[in-house]
């Protein structure tokens, strides 16, 4: 029997997922530096996280652009488009956003907790990755669809937020209750969700 052996990924890279998983957990203020060492797998208190930081905000701020970095391009799902299909087209982006949700579990949470300890440029900078950028992707892809079958679009980008928002809302009951109404799975979510963005575009001359 061959048994596969995973990398153990390098000391910085650990204790930035370290890092950040625990201020997500109980916030920048209340997590120690060892307390970070030993969720990366090293002695606490052996100084081993400033030979790789000056500074637990240095470490902070290099967590943050390593989650930024590593996180799915939605350029990258839709340059698989069009896939001659709305419905397809859709389903495609829910499973794509949802599991882009997910990887940045994490870092979401962190934000929603304490964002406010952030500098200024971090904050935008996070603003323009995180929101501006993927919504200003999504409203261009559905001007797009509108514009290819010669028909006026509605109102792309409060509909893109509307969709977009409501799957957050989603993944957030989850993380934060581990449950959501009913049981919905994302089975459920993403074809209910797909529904609601079939209808709309039919309703505005755009066949699916």
């Amino acid at each position: 029997m061959i048994i596969a052996v995973v990398p153990t990924p390098p000391t910085r890279e650990r204790l930035m997922r370290a890092a950040l998983k625990l201020f997500a957990e109980h916030g920048y203020r209340a997590t120690t530096v060892g307390a970070i060492e030993s969720e990366a797998g090293l002695a606490p208190r052996s100084g081993a996280l400033y030979q790789h930081f000056k500074s637990k905000q240095e470490l902070l701020e290099a967590a943050i652009e390593n989650e930024l970095t590593a996180m799915g391009e939605l350029s990258d799902a839709l340059a698989m488009l069009p896939l001659g299909d709305l419905r397809a087209e859709l389903t495609l982006l829910a499973r794509w956003n949802l599991a882009s949700l997910d990887r940045r579990r994490d870092l979401t949470r962190f934000i929603r907790r304490e964002a406010h300890l952030l500098p200024s440029r971090m904050r935008t900078r996070l603003y323009e990755r995180l929101v501006a950028t993927p919504y200003a992707e999504i409203t261009a892809w559905l001007q797009s669809r509108y514009r290819d079958a010669g028909v006026e679009p509605p109102d792309v980008a409060a509909l893109a937020l509307i969709l977009v928002e409501s799957m957050a809302a989603y993944r957030e009951l989850e993380h934060l209750f581990g449950r959501v109404p009913d049981e919905i799975d994302d089975q459920r979510f993403v074809g209910a969700w797909v529904e609601i963005g079939v209808t709309v575009a039919a309703r505005h001359g755009l066949s699916a």
